[in-house]
């Protein structure tokens, strides 16, 4: 049987229709990708990062990546989001909305279910879906307690927890409005049920709850029972809207960090910590906290006698806000004995006061390592030497001898940099955005009275009138390539508050 060739119809200059023939290809030599035979290590990383839909449609190019698809790695954290394993539903009240399909859930649990090691919930709108989730998950968990029949493993390997709670129910369209309402009822009973089945957690992170009083007091019970000597790491942030502390967090014996908010901490619960493992506790305030006069910490005699009981303790303030100000639940001086590690502020609204760097510098003088202005500033950034937080940096170096990190997003100018890495004799790490630095050396340097000598002075003078020769000098000092931040290299820089 004669082949029919491949062609196409093409039209000439005079429009008239030819048909050209397409000879096929004799080059049998063609390579192929070898795709399919990557090693298991390398298609777990990858499918690690995809979403579950994603990673069933890559599990349909070949057999090898179905298997990968079925890896524990790949499965070793699971993020329940809005979309996850749901299905299209109409609704006559909101029209079409997304369900959680229970048959897929139900078969996801049971072919991967066992390799869960973190879960984590994400805020999400539909609290149904949430609900019935977690509801899910310790169904299977209990069941297998049981009945020895079921699918073994699911909730046994998860060392992991984290729920986030969607406090703010402002209108998404305005990202600055905030209105607060906390949860409670049905989701902190399901909550507290998957917690309950959760035997091994090494980690625990619980955000925004905003909790009445009354619940508040007796959410931790279970967890306290499951986990009172096997809980690394405890997060609680918001737990409570309003002044409430709670004494479950000085149960659990061998913590490691603890991340608390402080309307949750007063002197009893700090007398319990004295006699734990305790090595981090993490104060943090994010833009939900409240702030007013009725939420201060525990004073001077309280730290006195933890520091004494647990004299490893290091103490780490943090404050993530847009409000007009920038308040940290203390007072000098009936707060100066806190054995204060780290000061991190990330307030892209209002400059920190001069008055406020300089009262934590003299107060937490012996203790303090750590101080880090984080994020874009939206405020204006005057170029003027006595409107700039240059001198009060420098002061704060010199008043602390122990610090190694620092992170400044306002602007300075090249002279302070050098100054500040000639003071600093301790810094390691020192982070500055690169589009606010200013080439100069200030004059009012000369006339502050620091004791500059005639050869420091010649040596700042010579350096600071490029970006180039700053860095290099900076990088001598420090011990290893410095460089300064672009804006989008500042915004994702993470800083090691444990070291």
């Amino acid at each position: 049987m004669a082949s029919v060739n491949k062609g196409c119809w093409k039209f000439d200059e005079q429009a008239k229709a030819l048909y050209i023939d397409i000879e096929e290809s004799t080059d049998y030599r063609r390579s192929y990708s070898a795709w399919d035979k990557l090693p298991d290590i390398l298609l777990e990383q990858i499918f690690s990062y995809l979403t579950i839909k994603q990673r069933y449609y890559a599990s349909l190019v070949c057999r090898s990546w179905y298997r990968a698809f079925k890896l524990p790695n790949v499965w070793s954290k699971f993020i329940f989001q809005d979309n996850t394993l749901t299905r299209g539903k109409y609704n006559y009240y909101s029209g079409w909305c997304y369900v959680l399909d229970h048959m897929k859930t139900s078969m996801c649990l049971t072919k991967v279910g066992r390799h869960f090691k973190s879960l984590v919930l994400e805020p999400i709108d539909n609290f149904n879906n949430l609900y019935d989730f977690m509801h899910m998950i310790s169904w299977y968990s209990e069941r297998h307690q049981c009945d020895s029949t079921s699918v073994p493993g699911i909730g046994n390997n998860i060392r992991y927890l984290k729920f986030v709670f969607p406090c703010n129910m402002a209108n998404s369209n305005d990202p600055e409005q905030i209105k607060v309402y906390g949860t409670g009822g049905q989701i902190l009973e399901a909550l507290m049920r998957l917690a309950q089945n959760l035997k091994n957690l090494r980690s625990l992170e619980f955000t925004d709850f905003m909790l009445d009083s009354k619940e508040a007091l007796y959410f931790l019970d279970t967890l306290c029972f499951n986990c009172t000597e096997t809980l690394k790491q405890l997060v609680l942030i918001n737990a409570t809207k309003f002044y409430c502390p709670l004494l479950h967090i000085g149960v659990f014996l061998n913590l490691n960090v603890l991340v608390v908010s402080p309307q949750n901490l007063d002197q009893d619960v700090l007398e319990l910590l004295g006699y734990t493992n305790l090595r981090h506790m993490h104060i943090f305030q994010n833009r939900y906290s409240p702030v007013d006069t009725t939420v201060q910490l525990p004073k001077n005699p309280a730290w006195i006698k933890l520091r004494k009981n647990n004299p490893k303790l290091m103490v780490h303030f943090e404050v993530e806000s847009i409000k007009p100000e920038v308040l940290l639940p203390i007072e000098f001086p009936d707060h100066n004995a806190i054995p204060c590690r780290s000061i991190v502020i990330n307030n892209p609204t209002v400059q920190i006061s001069v008055s406020t760097m300089l009262a934590q510098a003299i107060n937490f003088h012996s203790t303090l390592a750590v101080y880090v202005i984080k994020g874009l500033p939206k405020y204006y950034l005057h170029r003027n030497f006595a409107k700039r937080l240059d001198e009060i940096i420098v002061r704060l170096c010199q008043t602390c001898p122990n610090i190694h990190t620092l992170m400044i997003h306002d602007k300075i100018s090249t002279s302070t940099i050098l100054e500040i890495v000639s003071t600093a004799k301790a810094l390691r790490y020192f982070y500055v955005r690169r589009n606010v630095v200013l080439k100069r050396c200030d004059k009012a340097w000369t006339t502050i009275g620091n004791g500059w000598t005639t050869e420091h002075e010649h040596w700042i003078k010579s350096n600071c009138n490029s970006y180039e020769r700053t860095e290099n000098e900076v990088s001598k000092i420090l011990g290893y390539r410095w460089h300064m931040l672009s804006d989008k290299e500042f915004t994702y820089q993470t800083v090691d508050l444990h070291i």
